[in-house]
C-alpha cells in the first residue's frame, strides 16, 4: 500500500498521511516500531522511482533528457530487484533490526 501510495505524490505527504494510519495497527499486531519504519521509508522510496507517476523517476529522466519510453525497457529489472529487496526486509525483520541490536539501540 505504501509502495502505491508513494508513486503519487511525494515522499513526505505520503508518509505523512499513511504513517499515523497504518502505525497504530502495526503495533497492535506486534510489528516492531524500527522495523516499521525502515521498511515504510523503503517503500516510499522505490515508491518516488516508480513508474508512472514516480516523481523522482520524471526528474531524473528530465535533467538527463531521456524520454520514458525509452528508459522504460531497460528500469524493469531494477525496479525487480528493489521490489525483492523490499519483500526480504519485510519478510525477515532481522535484516534491518541486526545492526540497531548489535549497537545496543533497541531490544
Amino acid at each position: 500500500m505504501t509502495l502505491l501510495f508513494g508513486m503519487l505524490p511525494e515522499g513526505l505527504p505520503a508518509a505523512v498521511v499513511l504513517i499515523p494510519v497504518v502505525f497504530p495497527v502495526a503495533s497492535k499486531i506486534g510489528i516492531h516500531p524500527v522495523h516499521f519504519d525502515i521498511v515504510q521509508t523503503a517503500a516510499v522510496g522505490i515508491g518516488l522511482i516508480t513508474p508512472p507517476m514516480g516523481v523522482g523517476l520524471l526528474m531524473a529522466l528530465r535533467f538527463a533528457r531521456v524520454p520514458v519510453l525509452r528508459h522504460a525497457r531497460a528500469y524493469w529489472p531494477y525496479l525487480l530487484a528493489l521490489c525483492i529487496g523490499l519483500m526480504l526486509i519485510i519478510c525477515v525483520p532481522e535484516l534491518s533490526l541486526f545492526l540497531p541490536r548489535s549497537a545496543g539501540l533497541i531490544r
